[in-house]
């Protein structure tokens, strides 16, 4: 094999298949709500047949939707899987479109799939284009498809709404937070290995604007979950006026060569953290005046709810598969779990469905809980952070460490050590940062050891004539974010107590997910409490 040949494998990823250890999927216990336990009903009538049904799988209307660089033949597996299970193969629909072309954007695909999706048999022969589908998505494919969910002309009581439409989405290692890869991607070496070899004027591009929305902690994703998981709305509801949503990836990464590609907590190309759906937001606001509450000036920490009215869509573990070997080779007990959620119709079905696939899980999640040799590895978690000043501009230069211990002083001592993150920074935008963490059981048992949690952190304008401060407690008491680095011991790093975010299970820390957290910060000339030399009145 040659050099060109490694590096086409590295980078497509495709050839593991491990052999299938035959675990059974566990039965509903007896306790578990009847509703939705006997999976998708025996299809009935023409795929045209039933256009609003709750359960169009049962009709065969479901689409399957590729991931980057890939095509539909790579879910072909899938389809002849779910044709073996009872879904009329003649009604599956695999999706094919364009990802390696510089131009194209996410948003653009969403929109071709809406024209794709109009244009497609079962709207030639529905009228009213209100009828239901079903849609698996892979990778990148979860964000073309919340692209097109979010961008919905329709109000939701309409029956040609979206989210009304798609019933049952399913999520196979879905890039739902992006990649670790996409950054790679944009290089030279991706546009070498996975750029377009089709002659024209889209040859040797590798997807530029997808790869940039790819991106960890990109503006795009972080504005994508602000309209669909932490907005005003929940998106994906527990009732059947939104989509039910599932989510599958495969517990390790990549064997081989393609292993180089690997990064902690990764199924090769998709962290564990960044496929499920279940994210909260938390907000600091350290302006001068917080603007959290109304009622109360001195809040300065906000928490979003827990999916309370909303879907969790929690990571279900696949064992012993990846990126690749996810599609590659279906898993008859995940196309069983596959068919049975297609059936489901209820917020009851859902709960039996979500217990019965969180059971079969278990054991693969615990896998990963304890990877990297980590003994009381508890799961791993990211932090997508956004600082902006309190004009909402971006705050590109900043460091941010979260401690844990027995009082905020210990971080005085240059000893103690903070809270170990992988760090990444998006491209285009410094402001937008990811951090990734291998919790621990003592992490996640703050409130019963009577530990604190905190944040330190520091920000720099780049000019002397500005400077960004953080107002932790009084207006007139403002804290510098600027470091001296000739004499550290004059400014020290703003501390902001967290500890409050434990309370009623509030937690800062939670396996598997992805927290957002946005940082307003007061921008100021200097010197402050005085005339600036920014601007002055001479006479």
């Amino acid at each position: 094999m040659n050099l060109s040949d490694d590096l086409k494998q590295l980078f497509h990823l495709d050839t593991d298949k491990p052999a299938d250890p035959g675990t059974v999927v566990p039965a509903l216990s007896a306790s578990a709500p009847a509703e939705g336990a006997s999976g998708l009903p025996a299809k009935s009538g023409s795929s045209t047949a039933a256009p609003q049904t709750a359960t169009p799988a049962a009709q065969g209307r479901v689409f399957l939707i590729h991931g980057y660089s890939a095509n539909w033949k790579d879910l072909l597996e899938w389809k002849q899987a779910l044709a073996d299970a009872g879904i009329a193969t003649e009604s599956i629909n695999v999706g094919n479109y364009v990802t390696l072309n510089n131009e194209v954007t996410i948003k653009d695909l969403g929109t071709a799939f809406d024209r794709a999706l109009r244009k497609s048999p079962f709207a030639q022969n529905i009228p009213g284009n209100a009828w239901t589908f079903d849609a698996i998505v892979h990778s990148t494919g979860m964000l073309v498809l919340r692209e097109w969910l979010t961008n919905d002309p329709f109000q939701r009581s309409d029956p040609r709404s979206r989210v009304r439409r798609l019933k049952h989405l399913v999520g196979l290692a879905p890039a739902t937070f992006g990649s670790p890869q996409a950054k790679k991607g944009r290089s030279w070496l991706g546009a070498l290995v996975k750029g377009n070899r089709d002659l024209g004027p889209d040859f040797m591009n590798a997807g530029d604007m997808v790869l940039d929305g790819l991106e960890l902690a990109s503006k795009y994703t972080w504005d994508l979950a602000h309209k669909d998981m932490v907005g005003p709305t929940p998106l994906y509801g527990k009732g059947d006026g939104t989509p039910y949503v599932a989510v599958f990836i495969g517990n390790e990464g990549y064997t081989g060569i393609s292993a180089v590609a690997n990064t902690p907590g990764c199924d090769g190309t998709v962290r564990w953290a960044g496929c499920a759906l279940d994210t909260r937001k938390v907000t600091l606001d350290f302006r001068r005046h917080s603007r959290l509450d109304a009622a109360d000036p001195t809040k300065r920490v906000d928490i979003s709810d827990w999916s309370t009215d909303r879907l969790a869509a929690p990571m279900i573990a696949v064992d012993q598969q990846n990126h690749g070997t996810i599609i590659a080779s279906p898993r008859p007990e995940v196309v069983s779990l596959v068919h049975d959620f297609f059936g489901i119709k209820d917020e009851a079905g859902y709960n039996a469905w979500e217990t019965r696939a969180l059971e079969y899980g278990a054991p693969f999640k615990a896998v990963m809980d304890t990877s990297d040799d980590l003994k009381d590895g508890a799961g791993w978690q990211q932090l997508w952070i956004h600082m902006v000043d309190e004009h909402g501009d971006g705050v590109t230069d900043y460091n941010i460490q979260v401690f844990f211990g027995d009082d905020l002083s210990d971080s005085d001592d240059p000893a103690f050590e903070p809270v170990k993150m992988i760090a990444d920074i998006y491209s285009s935008d410094n402001s937008y940062r990811c951090f990734y963490i291998h919790l621990t059981q003592e992490m996640l048992a703050l409130k019963d050891n009577n530990k604190k949690m905190w944040l330190e952190l520091i920000a720099s304008s780049g000019s002397d004539l500005i400077e960004y401060e953080a107002y932790t407690g009084s207006p007139n008491d403002p804290q510098r974010l600027a470091i001296d680095v000739h004499d550290p011991t004059v400014n020290k790093p703003v501390k902001m107590d967290i500890t409050e975010l434990t309370e009623g299970g509030g937690s800062l820390f939670y396996p598997y997910t992805t927290t957002l957290m946005e940082v307003v910060v007061e921008r100021e000339p200097m010197p402050l409490n005085q005339v600036s030399n920014l601007f002055t009145f001479p006479g």
